[in-house]
């Protein structure tokens, strides 16, 4: 069976970046781009085409828009506004989509289980530990045992940054040349990213810590 993966790919900063942490490591990769009814889908989106064409690697886009269109979150279109301050206030949590890693994840077995992947991936990093149930550790240990179980050993699942924050990720990202121009945070539908949100703030707060300029404009 070939070193395949498939990762994936949202268009963000962390997805992003192990993307190229996969191609690193010796991958051969196909990406996933799952539009599941989000505010900001449509930008992220864009930004997972550009990225992958970078790349040149291959991208599969799954609408889930009709499937997740009755989950509660105000994340979604049919959500409330996008809270805004700091990544891990209580508010952050009216932007957990019930069970949309559990979907993703098990899409993605089913997809490199058809192709002939051996592994799966997704961008999930500790900062998304104290909002987000379905980014823990104990999840993903979960998900990797059950991936196993259910592929018959065919299967399994990587993420790699489950215990980084996004500084440690810039920290590999940015001296191996990935092009955060190309990636997308901002959790608002809006064309310029806000600064403002849980997501742009974490971002902001992780290229200051590097001592970098976050290469995106905002409003």
């Amino acid at each position: 069976m070939s070193k395949k993966a498939i990762l994936a790919l949202s268009g963000g900063m962390d997805s992003a970046t192990l993307l190229a942490w996969l191609l690193h490591q010796g991958f051969e990769v196909e990406a996933v781009s799952f539009n599941y009814g989000s505010k900001h889908n449509s930008h992220e989106r864009l930004m997972a085409e550009a990225f992958a064409a970078h790349y040149n690697v291959p991208l599969h886009k799954i609408d889930l828009s009709g499937v997740m269109a009755g989950f509660k979150s105000d994340l979604l279109k049919t959500g409330g506004e996008i809270p805004e301050g700091h990544y891990t206030d209580a508010s952050m949590s009216a932007t957990v989509v019930p069970g949309r890693n559990i979907i993703f994840l098990s899409i993605l077995a089913g997809l490199a289980w058809s192709v002939g992947a051996k592994k799966i991936a997704i961008g999930i990093h500790s900062g998304d530990h104290t909002i987000y149930p379905d980014c823990r550790p104990d999840f993903y240990d979960a998900m990797n045992q059950a991936i196993w179980e259910g592929t018959d050993g065919a299967v399994d699942l990587m993420a790699p940054f489950v215990e980084w924050d996004k500084t440690r990720i810039l920290e590999w990202g940015i001296p191996a040349g990935v092009p955060y121009h190309l990636t997308r945070t901002c959790y608002k539908d809006q064309p310029l990213s806000c600064g403002k949100c849980g997501s742009c703030v974490e971002r902001l707060e992780a290229f200051a810590a590097v001592g970098a300029i976050d290469p995106i404009f905002y409003e």
